[in-house]
């Protein structure tokens, strides 16, 4: 048993520096070209004691490549899936939004409704007001609004999640009432 490990040391020390290297170079994180590095000599480890291997480094790229590979399609899977999220959400919010921004002056509680909103949309901090406005009255998207602001997508969405949540708290008395409103009058 000691001869096993002893000769997997071997392997680690001749092979882990290149192999972090190489990953590293295709996945761009060092914690993920690590886990590669490590999966992948592992791999190796195994598959020679069970045959012989003719390019042990051409194997071992091989492999590290390929494992590369699944963890990027993985990302990009889930990068869409996210995406789907976001635009699900965004559509979810301008329909509430939409709803409310809806219901004519004339139309019961209309008027306290828009003073609690603006209210509320007072109190937030500057940024978070900025972006729901761009988002709301001028219909930017959230790229554009990143772009015209320099903040991140993330922080984009951060902003217009915080103002929604506020205006939520803000008006949650009033929400049942405007959907049962929209109901009647549609």
């Amino acid at each position: 048993m000691e001869a096993v490990k002893q000769n997997f040391t071997q392997l680690y020390h001749s092979f882990h520096q290149r192999s972090f290297l190489f990953a590293k170079s295709l996945v761009h994180a060092d914690d993920v070209a690590e886990d590669i590095a490590m999966e992948s000599l592992v791999i190796l480890w195994e598959k020679m004691k069970a045959e012989e291997i003719q390019s042990v480094q051409s194997f071992l790229f091989r492999v590290i490549k390929n494992k590369a590979l699944d963890h990027l399609k993985h990302l990009k899977v889930r990068r869409r899936v996210v995406e789907a999220l976001d635009e699900w959400e965004e559509g979810e919010i301008d329909f509430r939004v939409e709803m409310i921004n809806g219901i004519n002056d004339e139309q019961i509680l209309s008027k306290e409704i828009r003073e609690i909103a603006e209210r509320t949309l007072e109190m937030l901090p500057s940024k978070t007001r900025e972006v729901f406005m761009l988002s709301r009255q001028e219909y930017l998207k959230g790229h554009e609004i990143a772009e015209r602001l320099g903040i991140s997508q993330k922080g984009v969405e951060y902003h217009i999640s915080k103002a929604i949540k506020a205006l939520r708290v803000s008006l949650k008395d009033y929400l049942l009432t405007l959907w049962m409103l929209l109901k009647f009058f549609s």
